[in-house]
């Protein structure tokens, strides 16, 4: 979670503040930064421009991180939150109960992201529809094609590879 505003409340911003951090995005983007440093980059530059607080940190629960290991090797399966509560040695009640407050998304909804994300991922890097569709788990082509509408108003075969 942020705060939205510092205590003084809202103030202007300095133009040298956003400069810099558009200087510091492009030079690590003209050196070819990888995506997560990138993305990194711009929540920071994002943060730091709307004078968001973050929160500290707190390291994640260690059955909520094994059990999204455990999802992300097994997105061709189904995957019942039962047996992802048992592997984190919880009851099916606290395990949905921890993995919201842990992601803060209920576990079907973390689950349906997760195979759109990898899915798109597949597509993007060169699979035909069909294969992504398999790699993230769903049953063809016209269930993720539906799923993907559902979810974002577009079709994935709109979504041009680069």
């Amino acid at each position: 979670m942020q705060r939205r505003y510092r205590d003084e409340g809202i103030v202007a911003l300095p133009p040298e503040t956003l400069e810099q951090e558009i200087a510091a995005l492009a030079a690590a983007f003209e050196k070819r930064a990888s995506d997560a440093a990138l993305v990194a980059l711009a929540r920071a530059a994002i943060a730091s421009v709307s004078g968001a607080i973050p929160e500290p940190k707190k390291p994640p629960d260690a059955r909520i991180a094994r059990a999204l290991e455990l999802m992300r090797g097994r997105l061709s399966d189904t995957i019942p939150l039962s047996a992802m509560a048992a592997a984190a040695h919880l009851s099916p009640d606290r395990f949905r109960h921890l993995f919201m407050q842990e992601t803060g998304v209920g576990f079907r909804a973390y689950l349906l992201w997760l195979r759109l994300e990898c899915s798109l991922a597949a597509y993007v890097a060169g699979a035909t529809l069909t294969e992504a569709a398999h790699t993230g788990g769903f049953a063809d082509s016209a269930h993720l094609s539906r799923t993907f509408k559902r979810m974002f108003g577009i079709a994935p075969a709109s979504v041009q590879p680069e």
